[in-house]
């Protein structure tokens, strides 16, 4: 009978900490169905290489995205300029010689497991979301400009930004370490859906200060905990272990020292950026520092402020720019 009591008190130990150690985000989207395509800019468009793009076909195809791409990625101009078809030759030219379309082959391949994690992320989003539409989803080689852009309906991905950390064509371009490290194909689903956050509940407050920016860059990462519930916390961050393990441990010593020296509310620009800026480390702080220690203070408060609020969804805190009246109902206090 002794022995009884023991397991029954044992399981019921064991399923107390099964639901302590469950992942909030882990909601069930089986019912929910996105199915992404996407569109091979990168392919298409140098698919009669070394003869003359086909820019009609283009633009029948890409339409508004190939403009945008145009215009601000390789910064060549619309189709409606006199020499539009011969810098795209040249770019095309660019990427051969560089061998940067063979390099994505073997690196991202025909983007199965890509486009696999992408729908995954969207079902998230449509879970969350259900009213908002998923945009069309492009890829596409930038010349090492850009990872990701958006516009109205759009998401485009720069697959030569993801060709990993040890491809040599980056410390060729002199791409700083830090950002090298980070360019990896798991990070596209965590920079694609940053870039859905920004683009669909931008910052808007009428004064820009440091805790502003720290609040609404928790909301970003909350949403990013949301819509990738289970992927790491360092891929999300960009941070490495040691990084994330810097955070943790002196999260209560960086908020102190921005009460201590009345920094919280700063207007300075160059704070704020050496707080949210991305960077190999937080400025303000030691060397081995975590970057971005602003967002990681305040991806904290938000989740002190959601816990304390259980009856505001993921939509509501989105549209909510009032960052100090979010800080003050948190109840944050590291």
């Amino acid at each position: 009978m002794i022995r009884l009591k023991y397991f029954t008190i044992l399981a019921v130990c064991l399923c107390c900490l099964h639901s302590c150690s469950k992942n909030k985000f882990d909601v069930d989207i089986t019912n929910i169905k996105v199915d992404l395509t996407i569109n091979r800019l990168d392919l298409d468009l140098m698919a009669n290489y070394p003869d003359t793009p086909d820019v009609k076909t283009l633009q029948k195809k890409y339409d508004k995205f190939l403009d945008l791409y145009s215009k601000l990625v390789i910064e060549i101009g619309g189709a409606d300029e006199p020499n539009y078809t011969n810098y795209l030759m040249q770019f095309n030219k660019y990427c051969k010689e560089y061998n940067i379309p063979t390099k994505v082959e073997t690196k991202l391949g025909d983007l199965s497991s890509v486009k696999a994690n992408l729908n995954k992320a969207f079902c998230y989003y449509k879970y969350y979301f259900p009213n908002k539409k998923i945009p069309a989803i492009y890829t596409f080689l930038s010349g090492f400009r850009m990872s990701v852009v958006t516009d109205d309906g759009i998401l485009g991905i720069g697959l030569d930004k993801y060709l990993g950390a040890d491809c040599e064509l980056y410390s060729a371009q002199g791409i700083d370490k830090y950002k090298v490290r980070r360019m990896e194909p798991v990070v596209i689903p965590t920079d694609c859906m940053r870039a859905m956050a920004t683009s669909e509940f931008p910052y808007v407050d009428s004064v820009n200060n440091l805790l502003n920016q720290i609040v609404y860059e928790g909301k970003v990462q909350y949403f990013l905990d949301a819509m990738l519930p289970f992927e790491s916390d360092t891929v999300k961050f960009g941070y490495t272990k040691d990084q994330m393990d810097w955070a943790q441990y002196n999260e209560g010593k960086m908020w102190a020292h921005l009460i201590e020296n009345q920094i919280l509310f700063s207007t300075d620009e160059l704070i704020i950026r050496k707080m949210v800026g991305d960077g190999p480390f937080t400025s303000l702080f030691a060397n081995n520092s975590a970057p971005r220690a602003g967002a990681f203070l305040g991806w904290k408060i938000i989740h002190k402020y959601m816990k304390s609020h259980p009856d505001i969804d993921l939509n509501k805190l989105m549209l909510n720019n009032d960052y100090q009246g979010i800080l003050n109902s948190a109840g944050y206090k590291p």
